[in-house]
């Protein structure tokens, strides 16, 4: 069935928290209503790391505790209304002062939350995520005793190699810290199961983005070593990236601890079972970040400055794929195809039954017959003008030269560059592609200020929209193209 929805991570939404929270989702979902979208897409949920990405998380299970609702922390009485006033102070997106202000909340809060015996349903999320939650929260303390250093470089050896005395000790020393990251994490999932609540009676599906790849500062790595290309003192061996190519001279070291596939095969994939598991209780629809990786995957010796030097290695494939599609039959998967693709990955792809991406940025070159042309798509794919890795649709055009954006316009039929963002929409909606979607820029017709990733770069991940972006305006000029081009249930 046709459909469309739009991007935009919950962060971006406007909000005097630093960042977008939970608190903010009511007007984004009455503006998919208004507009007639049947999707929210969003990035990785769980916590950001250092530069704010949430693509390099210290948890693959985790919420991303900077977007609980302050609010409803005051409206059920763990925090007061002076402090929560007091919050609300941030000017555009400050994820300085959003951390510093949603910590002092949440310290505030469990304050509260502790002088009472904890209620059945705090008790049932921690015996639910008991695989996962008692190692983070010890991850999450520990790495705070030692003053944020990474567990590579934790001053304690026995505690860094996880010994069963050292475990032990570091849960008695730490376990007010530790209590207070489970019942940030008990919040995280209680708020969240209420926002699902509203998409679902709003007939609205949500669309979550999963990372291949954890980072190495994570408890994943840390708590289950034996699952990942570590060398015998668990420090990193080989980790991911990309290699050379058009884009990038040197290509992109991600710095990402490999898998052991043969390991997780013995353990009958149960951490990826989980982890998939966890994403299927949060989103209705799950993309694959990275998916040419189960195909093949390139290996760098860590310690490597560049990516230059690294090789490919043959991806566990489709056993484990139909074995996720076996466990979660009701999750519908988008595989991230992008990039310097072989034949074998989009082979795995449709045996799956994957719907892959279309990007039409990538389809102005002047070639008519580049499969990315709104006018070459296929049904079973998802499409868009950009992800958050590119520029903005008007930042794009504004950085082509005059005989590239010549180009453009010759392959896609449009008579000039004006409104260029809003045209392409139209031709993207217009398109043989099932689901289309649409970045919340492009339809404000933003320019590259509001880029939410530049890959390899600092600095990134500040967008946050307008809120004239969600006016009425907006809605109805949306409402109108999605049901000329057949794209509503109505």
């Amino acid at each position: 069935m046709r459909s469309s929805g739009i991007l935009l991570h919950i962060t971006s939404l406007p909000s005097a928290s630093g960042v977008g929270t939970l608190a903010e989702t009511d007007k984004f979902i009455e503006f998919l209503r208004a507009s007639k979208q049947r999707y929210w897409q969003i990035l990785p949920i769980t916590p950001t790391d250092f530069v704010n990405s949430p693509y390099a998380s210290p948890s693959a299970f985790a919420g991303n505790t900077l977007v609980i609702d302050a609010e409803e922390l005051c409206r059920t009485g763990l925090i007061s209304e002076e402090s929560l006033s007091e919050s609300l102070r941030a000017r555009g997106n400050d994820y300085g002062y959003a951390i510093e202000c949603k910590e002092k909340l949440l310290r505030e809060a469990f304050a509260n939350f502790v002088k009472n015996n904890p209620p059945q349903d705090y008790v049932e999320f921690c015996e639910r995520n008991d695989y996962w939650l008692k190692d983070y929260a010890l991850f999450c303390a520990v790495k705070k005793y030692f003053n944020g250093k990474s567990w590579l470089e934790w001053d304690d050896d026995d505690i860094r190699m996880r010994k069963e005395e050292a475990i032990a000790k570091y849960s008695q020393l730490l376990s007010d810290e530790t209590d207070f990251v489970v019942f940030c994490q008990y919040i995280f999932d209680k708020q969240w199961k209420t926002f699902r609540a509203k998409l679902a009676k709003s007939g609205i599906k949500l669309i979550g983005d999963i990372p291949i790849y954890v980072a190495y500062d994570s408890a994943d790595v840390w708590a289950h070593p034996e699952l990942f290309v570590l060398t015998p003192d668990r420090r990193p061996d080989w980790v991911a990236g990309v290699p050379p190519d058009y884009f990038s001279e040197d290509g992109q070291l991600w710095g990402n601890p490999l898998y052991d596939w043969e390991a997780m095969k013995r353990q009958k994939f149960d951490w990826w079972t989980r982890r998939v598991g966890k994403c299927a209780e949060m989103m209705d629809v799950l993309r694959i970040d990275h998916f040419r990786a189960f195909d093949s995957y390139y290996a760098i010796k860590y310690g490597e400055k560049t990516a230059r030097h690294g090789h490919w290695l043959k991806g566990i494939g489709y056993e484990f794929l139909k074995h996720i599609m076996d466990a979660f039959p009701e999750l519908t998967i988008i595989a991230e195809d992008l990039g310097d693709i072989p034949k074998s990955v989009l082979d795995l792809r449709d045996k799956c039954g994957l719907a892959g991406m279309k990007i039409v940025q990538f389809g102005c070159d002047g070639n008519p017959d580049n499969p990315f042309l709104p006018a070459n798509f296929n049904e079973h794919c998802v499409a868009y003008l950009g992800t958050h890795d590119n520029d903005t649709t008007v930042g794009w055009w504004q950085s082509l030269e005059e005989w590239q954006r010549q180009k453009a316009l010759e392959v896609t039929g449009l008579a000039d560059g004006e409104h260029i963002a809003r045209n392409l929409l139209a031709l993207l909606a217009q398109s043989r592609a099932e689901l289309v979607i649409y970045s919340m820029q492009d339809i404000a017709e933003d320019d590259t200020r509001a880029r939410m990733n530049t890959p390899g770069t600092l600095g990134c991940w500040k967008y946050m929209a307008k809120r004239g972006d969600f006016s009425q305006r907006n809605a109805n000029w949306l409402k109108k193209l999605t049901v000329e081009t057949h794209r509503t249930e109505d």
